[in-house]
């Protein structure tokens, strides 16, 4: 039995570039991915940046408490 008819090398092709079409859409799935928790990960770094700000200027204003 020789299975490399016209028919099946073709449904090989045809798997082959289902694959390959897969593969490109997890590997941009991923990309995404990957910015967006960049992108998260640095407006957590800037508000964490913030508030550490806010509470030196506070610490620095803040009248003493009388003993």
């Amino acid at each position: 039995m020789n299975d490399d008819t016209p028919d099946s090398a073709q449904e090989l092709a045809d798997v082959l570039q289902d694959v390959r079409r897969h593969l490109l859409w997890q590997e941009e799935t991923a990309g995404r991915s990957l910015l967006v928790d960049a992108k998260l990960a640095a407006e957590l770094q800037q508000q964490r940046a913030a508030t550490s700000s806010v509470r030196s200027m506070i610490a620095r204003t803040k009248a003493p408490e009388p003993a």
